[in-house]
């Protein structure tokens, strides 16, 4: 019997109990038989955990709860859901193994328990459906569909964000590691944007520490798992957009981008400028300017040093998270985006500059503005909408390029201050975002704030890596004190 090892040596009393609970647990489960045994064996391992802690076995019981799994693992529970409008591109324009990934991470103050965070990814999942979903291909676009396939938590040992296997046309969409103190998620962008990510890994993460024994309140965007998913948090709010279109919100000049040589790896090599919050702050209102406006400062005069080509415009597309024009409470996609653009060769004073960007930045990224970017997207989406999914695919590849990344220098995606609870935050040192440059981008950039630690992120897929020593000195000569954590290069 496969709790044998965990009732050995223990009353008939305390036996029948552990007994009760894995029949109860068994009856819970309508998975296939391999499927089955594995969630089971989670099981076994929680309570190996526990008992080699000196925990009893009542307490132990009470801790993994069989009502933490609810009815996820029930055959039955598929769903099918249309892709909300900003992800439907994203299957379309894969190719040459490019998968359109984001990581979020969470820096913890002690070493991860993997036995621990298997089981609160177990727990968790069910209160976001649309995250245990795989892609499928309808007849004119991709679909998503829920699913109750157990989610594996891995060791961290490969390149971050590396493309999810694709087994018979169907393709996975998040998968949960672990390294050292680090827990990390990373998403198929088709299910969610950067700040329905973070609410999943708050989540996460506090049901992990409920199983530290460490309780967690559910404030500050950390879901109560065993509720029930609300439908506000599976809307699709580019259907709800209001306003006219305007397709000139699309259309833009080709970026210069970094000198170099593409590698054949997205993730060459990524840098961490870990900076103190304040002192970022203080610098950038010297420069009379919001802290993303400073950066893509700093950005573009890196860019400068590191571009040959004296003529030409550099563009660093900026994602707005529309939630803050409306309070939405979705978890799918629901941010627009514009470009910062200057022309190279007016890329000189710095003063003049973060001047120029502040200007942009207030013009361009209004609700107005951004709402005719969605209604433009439901404009081009509809006149898609009946062309064949095999048409529509090579159609789309050809163009992707040139329409989505060859027009983007550089992206600055700014998660901006994240609040966890109280009894969390005592807990953790930092967080991470990582955001994969699309081809033929050399890098991207992403910023998260947490407490007192704003963590700047730049992904490099070049060979030539001077932009990042570029970056490093520009901030240093404002007198910022910066703590450097980055990758060891990854081969191409």
């Amino acid at each position: 019997m496969r709790t044998d090892n965990l009732t050995g040596g223990l009353p008939a009393s305390e036996k029948k109990k552990i007994d009760d609970f894995f029949e109860l647990l068994e009856d819970r489960i309508d998975l296939p038989m391999l499927s089955k045994s594995i969630l089971i064996n989670h099981f076994v391992k929680g309570f190996e955990y526990y008992q080699d802690n000196g925990l009893s076995t009542s307490e132990i019981i009470d801790i993994l709860d069989i009502k933490n799994i609810g009815d996820f693992y029930q055959q039955g529970n598929r769903r099918n859901v249309n892709l909300d409008n900003a992800a439907i591109i994203y299957p379309l324009g894969m190719r040459f193994n490019q998968m359109p990934m984001f990581r979020l991470s969470v820096e913890l103050k002690e070493n991860i328990e993997p036995c621990l965070l298997q089981l609160a990814l177990d727990f968790t999942i069910k209160r976001f459906p649309l995250f245990a979903s795989v892609i499928k291909n309808g007849f004119f676009w991709h679909y998503l569909e829920t699913t109750s396939n157990i989610h594996i938590v891995e060791e961290e040992k490969d390149i971050p964000c590396k493309p999810i296997s694709i087994t018979r046309r169907t393709f996975g969409s998040l998968r949960v590691l672990y390294y050292k103190k680090r827990i990390s998620v990373e998403f198929f962008h088709v299910l969610t944007d950067g700040t329905g990510g973070m609410i999943f890994l708050k989540t996460l993460t506090a049901e992990y520490l409920r199983l530290r024994q460490i309780d967690v309140t559910n404030t500050e965007g950390v879901l109560d798992i065993n509720e029930e998913p609300l439908e506000a948090e599976m809307v699709n709010e580019f259907a709800n957009a209001k306003g006219e279109s305007d397709m000139s919100t699309f259309v833009d000049r080709k970026s210069l981008q970094l000198d170099g040589r593409l590698t054949s790896l997205n993730t060459n090599r990524i840098m961490h400028y870990v900076m103190n919050t304040d002192q970022l702050k203080q610098i950038s209102r010297s420069h009379d300017a919001t802290m993303t406006s400073y950066l893509s400062a700093i950005l573009f005069m890196a860019a400068k040093r590191c571009i040959k080509a004296e003529k030409g415009i550099f563009n660093i597309q900026i994602p707005i998270n529309m939630r803050k024009f409306n309070n939405s409470r979705t978890l799918r996609n629901y941010a627009m985006y514009f470009n910062l653009s200057m022309n190279i060769a007016d890329i000189n004073d710095k003063e003049a500059l973060i001047k120029q960007l502040s200007t942009q930045i207030k013009e361009k990224g209004t609700h107005e503005e951004m709402n005719h970017m969605m209604m433009t997207t439901r404009k081009i989406i509809s006149t898609l909408a009946y062309v064949p999914l095999f048409i529509k695919v090579p159609i789309v590849q050809s163009v992707y390029g040139y329409l989505g990344n060859s027009i983007i220098g550089n992206t600055l995606s700014n998660l901006g201050a994240v609040k966890v609870p109280e009894e969390m935050a005592e807990h953790v040192e930092k967080l991470y975002f990582i955001l994969i440059p699309g081809r033929p981008n050399r890098c991207s950039a992403t910023m998260v704030s947490f407490k007192n630690k704003c963590v700047l992120s730049v992904i490099m897929n070049d060979e030539d890596l001077s932009y990042l020593s570029v970056i490093h000195d520009l901030l240093k000569e404002d007198g910022l004190d910066i703590e450097l954590e980055g990758s060891s290069g990854y081969e191409s």
